[in-house]
């Protein structure tokens, strides 16, 4: 282990706080609810991986990187034991990094292609550039040796990316939805990055 003034730009334990166990998935494991008056809470989000995964969070110094669901939010939920890190979507990312790439590009692709994929150029940027900052949050939010958790398709280019960022950390991937036959998926111009 490198000594905690490593000056070769690794992480060390005296550099890094932070969560033993993040999840980074594509929404937050909160919806935000604005009450008739105005007051805003945040409740559990409905879904297995929420359901699965919060009570490790809360008994393992867990952290949760996600996107809130509402455009141009820069809303950080307090929740009790979950440390969380929102990773703000504007407009257009929204429509091309979800709506675009991932939903009208990646989905109907691992789908057997029951709707013809669309691929278009900026909707991949923008892909690019919005795993890049789900990959950054990680890194801010994973202590020293932490283990990350990267979910579904949304994210793929997350893993490599926090790698590059973070050699010290435990990456896992899990993919919620079938990958394609090679068949199909060499049709991605993407194929390889991904």
């Amino acid at each position: 282990m490198a000594p905690d003034n490593a000056v070769d730009g690794s992480t060390t334990p005296a550099e890094t706080s932070g969560a033993d166990f993040v999840v980074v998935a594509n929404r937050l494991p909160v919806d935000k609810v604005v009450a008739d008056d105005g007051s805003v809470s945040w409740r559990r989000s409905p879904g297995g991986l929420v359901t699965a995964l919060e009570p490790i969070l809360r008994q393992h110094t867990g952290a949760w990187v996600g996107w809130s669901g509402i455009a141009d939010s820069d809303d950080n939920p307090d929740i009790e034991g979950i440390d969380i890190h929102a990773v703000p979507l504007s407009t257009r990312e929204i429509a091309e990094y979800y709506e675009g790439f991932s939903n009208a590009t990646l989905w109907p692709l691992y789908h057997d292609v029951i709707v013809k994929p669309e691929y278009h150029r900026e909707w991949w940027n923008t892909y690019v550039e919005v795993n890049r900052r789900f990959a950054e949050a990680a890194s801010k939010a994973a202590a020293h040796g932490a283990l990350v958790w990267v979910q579904d398709y949304q994210l793929q280019l997350v893993p490599k990316m926090l790698r590059m960022l973070r050699p010290d950390l435990r990456i896992g991937f899990f993919l919620h939805i079938p990958f394609p036959p090679i068949e199909l998926f060499l049709q991605n111009p993407w194929r390889t990055e991904i």
